[in-house]
């Protein structure tokens, strides 16, 4: 099956649209039209065969981008970067393993960690090191 995009209608769920890989979405005098490129066609419709999978039964499975496409790989870049850098925020102070209940303590030891992790980058700048960022003691040593 091949992606076609996100189907919106009123008063509807939104759907990911699944079109057969031998169907080529063309425009014809400003209208859109199927063309079907199939010797024995699965199916009477002239766009062959049509999946739409509603987005809201699984959100992980049925993404409004779709896997393996350029945008994907442009999103999953970012994720990882914020992924590393909610990381390097949380190791410091050892973030990953609180057991603080209190929000507002929870929140000052986030703010602390950012400005540790703040203070880290400008010490290994003003050092001229690009290593042992996560570390105050290995970058001093």
């Amino acid at each position: 099956m091949k992606f076609d995009g996100i189907t919106r209608g009123k008063n509807r769920a939104d759907r990911i649209k699944w079109l057969c890989p031998k169907s080529k979405k063309t425009r014809i005098d400003g209208k859109t039209t199927y063309i079907l490129s199939c010797d024995n066609p699965c199916t009477e419709s002239h766009c062959g065969r049509v999946c739409q999978i509603p987005i809201h039964n699984d959100f992980r499975m049925n993404t409004a981008v779709p896997r393996n496409s350029t945008l994907w790989n442009a999103l999953y870049k970012i994720r990882t970067i914020i992924e590393r850098t909610n990381f390097m925020i949380k190791f410091p102070m050892a973030l990953n393993y609180t057991k603080l209940y209190n929000t507002t303590s929870l929140k000052s030891e986030l703010v602390i960690s950012a400005i540790t992790q703040q203070i880290t980058l400008l010490i290994s700048n003003s050092l001229k090191q690009t290593e042992h960022l996560l570390s105050i003691k290995k970058l001093v040593a």
